[in-house]
């Protein structure tokens, strides 16, 4: 049963680094909304924040049981399972599932959770202050938290999660940040996400029985911008142009034997924003990212059986138009043993079984619609996994196994928001996931979320 648990780890890795994927949105609770709350001697000291919750309800397909085809596992007493489709799908309670009997019956699910949503409880806090004349320096913390208790047990308590802590000069030369921070590839993308669609709600809540903030549109044609400890500049904002160069700490990809880098992971997003006329306002971002990853050790190309190293690399592309009550957001990413919800994610969907990257894309459309106090929203996005040679040449029935592989993921979301305030916030909106795998397996999830939010 390789695959089943390879498909069982990864999706927990997923779902750890991913939640606090959803991190993308230092956006939504920024330093547009910070609130002061002491100044003194060319200091000062401020906050900002969000608490809530959301009644999540799923319906649908359970975890997808092998095609025929897939590899076979007999047990002892003459019991045959089929191996469950690798790098994709979501885990789910199931009310009628049987793998065992033949052939397999895949089953359904229905849960409802009260959770926390794409951004969880948080707590953030800076300090502020010139340094000399023309430079100014920041220190900022974020502290995140969800309200769910860990495996819906309540006599566990939630741990804090420090998510951000960085310290930033800035002045007329630009920006530099030291620290734990928002990372640049897919930025862009995920803004779009947080901005028209999910800043106040729920998105897709992932593996449904997990804990932390859910995933958004994250894993349907938008690759999530995570946080991560790194050293960036940013420079000076010129007639609209603003370029972010990083080096973060790299990402070992354990699961493939690739787990070394001699270097830093090169990130970095070139934007351009300018505004028009009383209510109109255009946004284009490029970004990329980069790692080289190696086996450790003596490795011999002719005898080992797959790359003794390899390279992680992807783009990102978009933009964002508004005119006035139309807010439209497009995107999109392309590049190599990326993943499906964040860039070098230890998934068995973005290598091989032999560690060769598989090509991977996506694509992302967003628009809302502002309303008076109503927020109206839909989009719909779609991750994209290929195939490598060793994958279309596997024969049925031996290793390297023909286990299917995820073929796409494709998310369509629509909702509502109802901002009683500027800090007040009731969402009610629609997820639908569908994902299908290179063999034929399906699985689609239908879900919906209802909650409050209250900003600072």
């Amino acid at each position: 049963m390789r695959a089943s648990r390879s498909r069982t780890s990864a999706t927990r890795l997923t779902l750890a680094t991913l939640l606090s994927l959803s991190s993308v949105l230092a956006l939504a609770g920024s330093a547009s909304a910070e609130k002061i709350l002491l100044k003194a001697d060319g200091w000062e000291v401020f906050t900002d924040g969000r608490v809530g919750g959301f009644a999540s309800q799923a319906n649908g397909d359970a975890s997808p049981v092998g095609a025929p085809g897939s590899n076979v596992t007999t047990y002892p007493d003459g019991t045959m399972v089929r191996d469950t489709p690798q790098g994709g799908g979501w885990a789910f309670t199931t009310t009628n599932s049987n793998t065992s009997s033949n052939p397999p019956v895949q089953g359904t699910g229905n849960m409802t959770r009260i959770r926390s949503g794409f951004l969880g409880n948080q707590f953030n806090f800076g300090v502020r202050g010139q340094v000399t004349p023309y430079t100014t320096v920041t220190g900022y913390i974020s502290i995140w938290a969800f309200i769910e208790s860990t495996g819906q047990n309540k006599s566990l308590t939630n741990p804090a999660d420090v998510r951000q802590g960085y310290a930033k000069l800035e002045g007329p030369w630009g920006s530099f940040l030291a620290g734990r921070t928002r990372t640049l590839f897919s930025r862009g993308a995920t803004d779009i996400d947080v901005l028209y669609a999910h800043k106040w709600g729920v998105g897709f809540p992932s593996s449904i029985t997990s804990s932390g903030p859910t995933q958004g549109q994250v894993g349907f044609g938008v690759m999530g911008s995570g946080f991560g400890a790194a050293l960036i500049y940013g420079t000076p904002v010129l007639a609209g142009f603003h370029l972010n160069i990083g080096a973060f700490d790299p990402v070992t990809l354990s699961g493939t034997g690739l787990n070394r880098t001699s270097y830093p992971r090169g990130e970095a997003e070139a934007t351009f924003e300018r505004t028009f006329g009383k209510t109109g306002k255009i946004v284009l971002f490029v970004n990329g990212v980069y790692q080289n990853v190696y086996k450790d050790g003596f490795c011999d190309p002719a005898t080992n059986g797959g790359p003794c190293e390899t390279t992680s690399a992807g783009v990102g592309y978009g933009g964002r138009f508004e005119l006035g009550p139309v807010h439209i957001g497009l995107a999109g990413h392309y590049g190599q043993g990326l993943g499906l919800n964040y860039a070098l994610e230890n998934s068995s969907g973005a290598f091989d079984i032999q560690g060769n990257p598989r090509t991977i894309d996506g694509y992302y459309a967003q628009s809302q619609f502002v309303l008076g106090r109503f927020d109206v929203f839909a989009g719909w996005g779609i991750t994209r996994i290929f195939l490598t040679p060793l994958d279309k040449a596997a024969p049925t029935g031996t290793d390297p196994s023909p286990n299917s592989v995820i073929k796409y993921q494709m998310g369509t979301n629509a909702g509502v928001v109802f901002n009683m305030t500027p800090n007040v916030h009731f969402d009610l909106e629609y997820f639908r996931a569908q994902a299908a795998w290179w063999l034929g397996e399906k699985q689609i999830l239908n879900t919906g979320a209802f909650g409050l939010t209250f900003n600072w």
